[in-house]
């Protein structure tokens, strides 16, 4: 079991000496280097090494006594006793305690696994914002220029005597706006990668950034019943069939123990006396049985079992109850940030027609020269708010595929 776990960890953790280029590579440089994550996968390792402890007979018991004062025999004087004894628990105690032990590791195992999906789901949560953050200082540049073409055909007119100063300066005043935006964005990109490498356990350095999911790139329909893989609901089931077997464990170590010995006797022969057995070392077979008869601790044991049972239950159910909880509400995001992608996809477009129009009037007779500022600021607004909405919907897809991972 754990050599074939084992591989399937190192399936999931490839090597580390690559410069990261996609999202997929930040997660896995971020899962094979994460400090809690390796941590965790160190918790499984330590509970698989309590299946062997589990399963192995309690190690014997040898004695060698030496008399004082040496018991006299018909045979001789007895030298020293040794004796080697073994203890046996009840028919199938160590089968469940192995067993016990085992699931315990597989719940440690599917807690590791949670662990990777929480860490898979902050790296995304993460790196989105930085294309969030990467695309509005694209678009403020390019309003920035376009702004630029407008100045110059304000100054234009101006210096031809057809139109007005103010204009050209109502256009720096708006760059100004923008330009301000721009530098807050570059100070939150950086606080942003900061955040980004330290999670992904990396030295300062900067993050590549591909565009995220498109409404075309809207996954298959997932159905709630894919939850029921989930790994948090699946440690708790481990618990609950590792705490049956520990029941049936306390009720086998409520029986007997049947302990097995030899015991071998020196014996020195007798001086000035010929027989037979004169001097003749002596042995015997021990057979030994516990008595449990303080069944309290039994009975305590027992319970505590039982109760453990119970709780693991209520956990699951609880765990199971904010999956679903999450999983309407990931759904619910899903669906409204992609409506609102189609949506300010339809208005950046008609709004750079209105753009369009409004500066060919412009050129030609100097009119709408306000509305060219306000159409301006809503084109603007309008792309900042597709971005917004393409990274909602890219954390929407992160979260329902956190949440039915296994």
């Amino acid at each position: 079991m754990k050599t074939y776990i084992t591989i399937i960890f190192v399936a999931l953790v490839a090597t580390n000496g690559w410069c990261q280029t996609t999202l997929e590579e930040y997660v896995e440089f971020a899962v094979n280097n994460n400090p809690g994550l390796k941590s965790s996968y160190a918790e499984f390792e330590a509970a698989m090494q309590r299946v062997p402890q589990m399963s192995s007979l309690d190690d014997p018991t040898f004695r060698v006594s030496s008399f004082g004062q040496m018991v006299e025999t018909r045979t001789g004087q007895q030298m020293a006793r040794f004796s080697l004894e073994q203890m046996f628990p009840w028919f199938g105690t160590l089968k469940e305690q192995k067993n016990a032990a085992a699931l315990n590791a597989e719940a440690s195992f599917e807690f590791f696994k949670s662990k990777r999906n929480e860490l898979v789901l902050k790296v995304k949560q993460a790196y989105y914002p930085l294309y969030e953050i990467d695309e509005s200082i694209r678009i403020n540049e390019g309003n920035l220029k376009l702004l630029e073409s407008f100045k110059t055909v304000a100054v234009s007119r101006f210096q031809n005597g057809e139109g007005k100063l103010s204009d050209a300066l109502r256009i720096d005043i708006m760059s100004n706006e923008i330009k301000t935006d721009i530098t807050i964005l570059e100070e939150k990109k950086r606080a942003y990668t900061i955040a980004f490498n330290k999670l992904i356990n990396r030295e300062e350095s900067a993050v590549v950034i591909t565009a995220p999911y498109k409404k075309d790139g809207m996954p298959a329909i997932i159905n709630r019943d894919s939850l029921s893989h989930n790994p948090q609901l699946e440690v708790f089931r481990k618990k609950v069939l590792a705490a049956q077997s520990q029941e049936r464990v306390a009720e086998r170590q409520s029986m007997h123990k049947l302990g097995l010995g030899f015991e071998y006797i020196i014996t020195q022969k007798r001086p000035g006396i010929t027989f037979e057995d004169n001097g003749k070392d002596a042995y015997m077979a021990m057979v030994s049985v516990s008595l449990p008869i303080y069944r309290k601790k039994y009975k305590s044991v027992i319970k505590e079992s039982q109760l453990m049972q119970t709780s693991f239950t209520e956990m699951q159910n609880e765990v199971e109850n904010n999956l679903i909880a999450e999983f309407e509400l990931a759904q619910f995001e899903l669906t409204r940030s992609r409506q609102q992608v189609d949506l300010f996809q339809k208005q950046v477009a008609q709004t750079n027609q209105v753009v369009n129009l409004l500066t060919s009037s412009y050129e030609n007779n100097g009119a709408g020269f306000d509305e060219i500022l306000e159409v301006e600021r809503s084109l603007l607004k309008y792309q900042i708010l597709e971005v917004g909405a393409d990274k909602e919907y890219s954390l929407a897809i992160a979260k329902m595929e956190y949440l039915v991972s296994n």
